[in-house]
């Protein structure tokens, strides 16, 4: 299982927070604020050089607002996981490898 770390939060810029996977690699959940409930979340791997972004959503669009309401199904208002950032971050900490990542972030655009 993955190890979620802190939530770091610029009530201006947005929240982020990063995600060990089990084979030492690392992913940046980020959530750019446009609004109470919008703006953009992206998911991407963590590497000095770059690399790569497996999701990339506008929480505005139909298929953003789509695959917000599934990964924040039955969170606890007010909680962390009721958040953009927290429901991604909650949706993908079961992942324990690049690979898992890219296949969940693939099926939740899928979905939408």
């Amino acid at each position: 299982m993955a190890k979620v770390g802190r939530f770091v939060v610029d009530p201006k810029a947005g929240a982020y927070c990063q995600i060990d996977l089990e084979d030492g690699k690392k992913v940046l959940v980020n959530h750019e604020k446009a609004g109470p409930q919008g703006g953009r979340v992206t998911v991407a791997e963590k590497k000095f050089w770059g690399g790569a972004t497996f999701l990339d959503l506008r929480l505005e669009s139909p298929p953003g607002a789509a695959a917000l309401a599934r990964v924040s199904q039955g969170a606890e208002a007010g909680s962390a996981r009721a958040t953009p950032l927290g429901a991604f971050a909650h949706y993908l900490e079961d992942c324990a490898s690049l690979d898992d990542v890219r296949a969940k972030c693939a099926a939740l655009t899928a979905a939408a």
